[in-house]
This record gives C-alpha cells, structure tokens and sequence, in this order.
C-alpha cells in the first residue's frame, strides 16, 4: 500500500513541478469535453431548416369532372403547398423541374401528371384507375435530403387520399342513403299486404270446409263467408295500390342494383388504398431503421405509421363486415374465402401497430413485407373471382325481387278471384254455383300458398328493417369519419426537447471513451525509477488515470448543462453517472495498455469503433445487423448511454439500477482481471516494447 501511494504522490509532484506537463495535463482534462460539445452543437435542431431543401413541383392537371363537378384536383395540391413551410417548394414547369434535380439544382422535384384528376374520377366507374405522382430525386447530393424530400412527397399523397376518400365515400353513402329512405317509407304498406295475406291463407281450411258442408250448413256458410269477406275489402284497398307497390319494388330492383354496383369498384379501391398505405408504412419503417433520426421527428413518424395502421384496421374492418353482409345475400357462402383473407390481414395490420408501438421496426418491415404479398395476390385475383361473386349474388338477388313483384302481379291477379261478395250473393240465389266455387277452390288455394311461401323467403332472407338501418346514415358525418377516422392523442413519457439533448447520452459517453484512449496515449503506464511489483505499478499509476478521468466527466457533463444548454431532467445524477461511466472507461483501456502494452492500445480503439454502431447510441439496436445485436449486451458502452439517457429524461431507477450494477460489474472485472494478470504478462509485454522501440519506428 506505501508503494502505491509513493507512486501516486511522485506523479502528482512531476506534474506540479513541470509547468509544460500541467498544461497538457488540463489539457487532456478538456479534450473529451471540446469532442463533445461541438457534436452536439452541430446536432441540436438539424431539421430546423429544412425549407431551403429546394424540391420542385410542377402541375400538369387538367381536371375531370366529378359527380357532375368540375374539379382539378392537381391545382388544389399547388394552392395547399404555397401555405406549407416545411421545404423549400419552387413551383415551375415540367421540363426545368427534371432538369434542375439531374443538376442538382433541386433535390428532388415532384410532378402532378395530365390525368391525375380523371384517374380519381374513375371511382365512380367500372374500371377505376389508380391516380399517379412522379417523384424525382437526386440521391447522390446528400444521405439525409431524399429521406426528408419522399416525407413531404407523401404527405401530399395523404392530403390527396384524404379529400378523395371523402367525396367518394359521400357519394356512394348517398345511393345508400336515399334506397333506405325509400325503403322505409313503403314498409308500412308492404308490411300490411303481408298480414293480409298471411290472415287470408290461415282462413283457406275453414273456408273449404265450410263449401263442403254448404248443402248442409248454408247459413253457417253465409257467416264464414262474410267473415272471409271482411278479410279481402282490406286486400282490395292493397291491390288497389298494385301499380304503386310493384313500382315501388321495381325502384327498390334498381337502387339495390345501384348500390351492388358501387360497393363492387369501393372494395377494390379500398384494397388499393389499404395496399398503399401498407406500402407507405415500409417506406417509413425503412426511413426509421435506415438513418439517424431526431427523437422528435421519430415520434411524428411514428405517430404517421399508427394513423396509417389505424386507417388500414378501419378500412379492414369495413370490408370484412361489409363482405358478411353481402354474404347472407346468398346460402352458397361465396365470400367465406375473402371474409378469412380479410380477417387474416386485420390480424397481421394489428401486429404491426403493436410492433410500431413497441418500435420494433424490424418486426413492422416483416409483417409489412407478408401484408403486400397477401395484398398483391387479392388484387390480382379480385377481378377474376370476387367481381363476378358480386355478380352472381346480385343475378340471384335480382331473381328473388323479380319474383317478389312477379308474385304481387300474381296475388293481384288471383285475389279477385277469390271474389267470394260475388259468391255469397250468387249463394243466396243459385245454390248450385257453390259446386263450381268448390271445383275452383284448389287453385285458389294453390296461389294463396304460393303467395305466402314467397313472402316468407323473402322474411327468412332478408331483415327489412336491418336492411334499411344499414343503408340509412348521415352521408357528411360518415364521408367526414372514412376521410380521417382515427385521431391520434400524443401523450409523451419523458419529453426531451430538442435533438442535441437527445443525442448528448450518446456524444458524451463516446467523449469519455476517447478521452481515456487520448490518455494511454500520451501517458505512460509504467514505473521507471524505482522496482515495484507489477500489481503496485498497475494500481498506482492509475490512480493519474482516474483523477483525470473524473476530471474530465465533471468538466463534459456540467459543461453540458451550463455552457450549451442540453437538457437534464436530474442534473445531479448526471453528473454522478458521468464520474461512474468515465472511471470504468478509463480503467478498461488503462487495464489493456497495462497488461498487453501497444496491443492494448488497439484493442482500445477497436472497441470503440464496435461499441459506436452495437450500443444503440443513434439507430435503434433492433434495427442493426445480427452481430451488432449479439455484442450488444456484452460492451460497457450500451449501459453508459442507457444510464445517461435516464438522466436526462428522467430517471426510471428499477433501469437505472440494471445500468449502474452492470458498469460495476466492469469495473470490478476489470480490476481484478488487470491485477491477476499483470504479472505473468508483464515480462512478455515488456520484450514486446523493447523490440518495438528498438525498430526505431514505434
């Protein structure tokens, strides 16, 4: 313990006595703090600026018509750009738009072609076509701009989607709208011929027994009759409105064929949209795992991805309920194929909003990835399989309603003659025209039956009233809901306000690390005057290390609340961690100069440059390569950064206290590794450097 203690005063003196070694000495104390602080100074708001990123537009649009409206939707695109800030928008033609990008003039250059509005007015047709926006980028002037150019070129296909699904949804929930009204205002009548019918079929028993014993019990005949009569002046007044009911399914015929035909090209567009918006989700995901990102601008995208899921889930939603709706127009299940596709993507699109949520970006890229595949394959086959189900239901559908206004030309036709007024009177003057009521009896009831049988498939079917809940909305409120049906409240944990803060973890655990290396390098870390055994030497001679090292952690971390103005939530603990994570530093690349002389020094330098790109320090560590993620947990450097970032956006202690057990866990390895082994290798490396310094070149 004398030995150690002699050796720490003798390097205390030589350093006071010598003025040129106190100044490099302070010297060594600043340089981890200058490597700091300027990187994150340079890092603090990068994206601050970003509208002297210049990206051309050029609109070429020449409208469409649109439910009878003129509409150029491409100039609508060029109106909302002049009010947005965030690039450096420079509207121009065609022509100078490409050429200033392949020149560099632009970073990128975004093109609204001709057809742009009449491709989104194809909606409303048989063949929709998805509309188009060419995207030119120059990716070779900088990594960073073309990521930041492709976000504004998505948000204007957002805006774009976003106000065309509302006025597309607003016009197919009108056809909608006015069938169910329609609908709703006949059901009363047809729900009344229904009932009488029904009530004139239950009576069919007792009258034909009561025409087979007429002979015998005409009065009581006469009753019945006048009974069944009562039943039939309330049918006459619903045959009397034939004309209008059979009308009025007819209308019904057609605004159900109207409504088929809308909800045919909305599920295929929805599928474009969902596949879009899938694909949209991968270009961020790849955006968020293939550059260093701001946490802040990582949030918005982050925030991005869960709106876009989420209209994914709704539009999933929709459709597969809407497929089971459709589905019970028929008793062949034709759909159960889509329902279980649907159902299988809902269930991958809700894995990646957790894996969003959960920043598994990884994980979203993969799911993304098996969503497009699915996605792809139902569009290649919707034409081919799910268009002519459609049709195929709708044929027996309209079969159905055929019948039913068939069947009421049919009812109106037979009731008459079931004309039993006529019968009565003729009972009480010509008995003998019973005998032919009687011979005509079967076929009347033969139609009644027919009548009623109809009525009650057409009941079993279809639930009127469900029917007419379904297609009667609020069309604003529902096109206003499909446009943004989800809204997104941001709660943040532990808020930190700009990017420099952010990255300052990062930046100045790496400055500790290059200031212990500085240090190996410049100071010695043998005893010459005087023999000492070497686990004397190791320990007194790096007791220089350590008061620099904490130096130089007190000088980086209050440097950086004080002078730079980083962010700290608990600054006292920062301060402490720093002294925790610059004396473990130090003694680690101490320890391997130490005991391995010159190759320690390597060793020192290498394990930098590994930790730098395995301690998730800037890109999430799921998102490296596999070996990255395998050394991770092994390196010192991922628990300093992790300790740091606790500081600074506040301190959860059950990761803290991983984080400070797992840098004294080093420590003590460290130290005892550094004297068990400074002995039988210190000879070796001692041959070493003699042989170094000997080729006069080291």
């Amino acid at each position: 313990m004398r030995n150690i203690q002699e050796i720490f005063i003798d390097d205390l003196k030589s350093i006071y006595k010598n003025f040129f070694v106190c100044i490099v000495v302070v010297f060594l104390m600043f340089i981890p703090s200058i490597y700091a602080w300027f990187n994150i100074v340079a890092s603090w708001d990068p994206y601050a600026n970003t509208e002297g990123i210049l990206v051309g537009v050029s609109n070429n649009d020449e409208g469409a018509e649109l439910n009878g409206e003129a509409v150029n939707i491409g100039k609508e695109v060029i109106e909302g750009l002049k009010e947005n800030k965030d690039l450096g928008w420079r509207f121009t033609s065609e022509k100078e738009a490409v050429a200033k990008v392949e020149k560099g003039d632009f970073y990128a250059s975004i093109i609204i072609p001709e057809n742009f509005s009449e491709h989104i007015a194809t909606i409303m047709t048989d063949d929709p076509k998805k509309a188009e926006i060419d995207y030119y980028v120059n990716e070779k002037i900088n990594s960073i701009a073309p990521k930041i150019t492709a976000a504004g070129a998505n948000s204007i296909v957002d805006n774009v989607s976003k106000t065309f699904i509302k006025s597309a949804s607003g016009s197919i929930l009108a056809i909608f709208n006015e069938l169910g009204i329609t609908l709703q205002n006949e059901l009363p009548t047809i729900q009344k011929m229904k009932n009488m019918v029904y009530l004139l079929e239950g009576e069919l028993p007792e009258l034909e027994q009561t025409i087979k014993t007429v002979q015998t019990h005409v009065k009581k005949a006469e009753d019945i009759i006048k009974r069944v009569n009562d039943g039939l002046d309330s049918i006459e007044g619903i045959t009397s409105q034939k004309d209008k009911l059979v009308s009025d399914v007819s209308s019904y015929v057609d605004s159900t064929r109207q409504a088929f035909e809308g909800i045919n090209p909305l599920l295929r567009n929805d599928i474009a949209n969902i596949r879009s918006d899938n694909e949209s989700i991968l270009v961020l995901a790849n955006r968020l795992t293939g550059q260093e990102l701001p946490e802040n601008e990582s949030d918005q995208l982050v925030e991005q991805g869960v709106m876009r899921i989420n209209k994914e889930l709704y539009l999933l939603d929709s459709m597969y309920n809407l497929l089971m709706r459709v589905n019970q127009f028929n008793e062949k299940n034709l759909f159960q194929g889509e329902i279980q596709l649907v159902d299988e993507l809902r269930d991958n699109t809700s894995n990646q909003l957790q894996a969003l949520n959960n920043r598994a970006f990884g994980n979203l890229i993969e799911l993304g990835g098996d969503n497009d595949q699915v996605l792809a394959r139902f569009q290649e086959s919707y034409s081919k399989e799910t268009g002519p189900k459609f049709n195929e239901i709708w044929n027996e559908t309209e079969t159905r309603l055929n019948n039913v206004q068939l069947t009421m030309e049919e009812g109106s036709k037979a009731l008459p003659e079931v004309a039993l007024n006529e019968t009565n009177r003729t009972l009480e003057t010509r008995t003998g025209d019973i005998d032919k009521l009687q011979n005509k009896f079967p076929e009347i009831e033969t139609k009644i039956k027919a009548l009623a049988n109809k009525m009650r498939e057409i009941d079993k079917a279809y639930n009127m009233e469900e029917v007419i809940d379904f297609l009667k909305n609020d069309i604003e409120q529902e096109s206003e809901f499909f446009s943004e049906p989800v809204l997104l409240n941001k709660h943040s944990l532990f808020p930190i306000p700009n990017y420099g803060s952010a990255m300052s973890p990062f930046f100045t655990a790496l400055s500790l690390w290059v200031g212990g290396t500085i240090l190996i390098s410049m100071l010695s870390v043998g005893v010459s005057q005087k023999v000492y055994s070497p686990y004397q030497i190791y320990i007194g001679r790096y007791l220089i290390f350590f008061i620099i090292g904490v130096m130089q952690a007190l000088i980086v971390s209050i440097g950086n609340i004080i002078l730079i103005g980083v962010y700290v939530a608990d600054k006292f603990e920062y301060v402490l961690f720093s002294v925790l994570i610059s004396t473990v530093f130090t003694l680690i690349v101490y320890t391997l100069v130490s005991v391995l002389g010159n190759v320690g020094k390597g060793i020192s330098v290498v394990l930098m440059v590994l930790q730098i790109s395995s301690s998730g320090g800037t890109f999430p560590i799921q998102v490296t390569p596999p070996f990255f993620q395998h050394i991770n947990p092994f390196l010192p450097f991922t628990y300093a950064v992790g300790l740091l970032r606790e500081s600074v956006g506040g301190i959860t202690w059950s990761v803290a206290g991983k984080d400070i057990f797992i840098l004294i866990l080093f420590l003590i390895i460290t130290l005892i590794l550094g004297i068990i082994l400074k002995k039988p290798l210190h000879a070796r490396t001692q041959k070493m450097k003699d042989k170094l310094y000997g080729s006069r070149i080291f």
